[in-house]
């Protein structure tokens, strides 16, 4: 149960799960990198999370995209318990159908620590839709989620992800977004092929709000505060209890 609960709680974290942007792939030749600094707070529980991110676009329409995350701080009650280390890698590719269509692909590979991440590969795919209605843009995304059997014979339920988020168009240096993603659980986990958790149905939701903060067109930051929500069986499940989980993020950006 500590397992899926660290993991759970770092699902709720997450506002955008795998895909870089909801918005439209840059120009060709471009690309983003990030250091990211996630810390969550979940009951009792509290960790800090960082990421190296980087996007590129070698190619019209085409974005590549690398996570690289490591936990360094994991406490319960204050004591630290020892759940740190590197987490699974992801790679995943974005392709820009039509200005504002695109559909993407991630693929997560077990490489972290068996204590703290899935030891099965996970799989991400969909599409999103975008608009620019001038005073403020509309990003949104639809995909499905899945993750094969690991070494431990457990097979966590295929999610269905629902995100939207509003960027309003309000200043050239301070850039304001709001945000919510639903994660749907569509069956039940299975452990040996047999089911072992009834989890189809289950629904979390995570609101979040956030901004950027530019200060030349190649350095920029970010802000955002996530609230890890959901109906009680999806906590449960998730994280172990029905406590909220509270999300604090800082980047630092580096366009090129």
């Amino acid at each position: 149960m500590l397992k899926k609960a660290i993991v759970g709680t770092a699902l709720l974290a997450s506002a955008s799960f795998a895909t870089f942007s909801n918005f439209p792939v840059p120009a060709p030749m471009s690309g983003e990198a990030k250091i990211v600094g996630d810390f969550i707070i979940h009951d009792k529980w509290k960790g800090l999370d960082l990421s190296a991110k980087a996007r590129f676009v070698p190619t019209q329409n085409l974005e590549l995209y690398l996570k690289l995350p490591f936990r360094p701080i994991s406490r319960y009650d204050g004591n630290n318990d020892h759940n740190t280390g590197m987490e699974n890698l992801t790679f995943g590719a974005r392709y820009q159908i039509i200005p504002t269509v695109a559909a993407f692909l991630d693929v997560t590979f077990p490489t972290g620590k068996d204590k703290i991440s899935d030891d099965g590969f996970g799989f991400y795919f969909g599409g999103q839709y975008s608009q620019d209605f001038g005073g403020v843009a509309l990003g949104t995304e639809a995909g499905l989620s899945i993750t094969t059997e690991g070494d431990d014979r457990k097979k966590g339920p295929m999610s269905l992800i629902l995100n939207a988020e509003l960027d309003p168009n309000v200043s050239q240096v301070v850039s304001p977004y709001f945000g919510i993603t639903f994660d749907i659980l569509l069956n039940d986990e299975k452990t040996r092929g047999k089911k072992s958790a009834e989890t189809s149905g289950d629904v979390g939701v995570a609101p979040y709000v956030g901004a950027n903060f530019k200060v030349n067109p190649m350095l920029s930051f970010d802000a955002c505060v996530t609230l890890g929500l959901g109906d009680d069986d999806y906590l449960i499940y998730t994280s172990g209890n029905t406590k909220m989980t509270v999300t604090i993020e800082g980047s630092v950006n580096v366009a090129f």
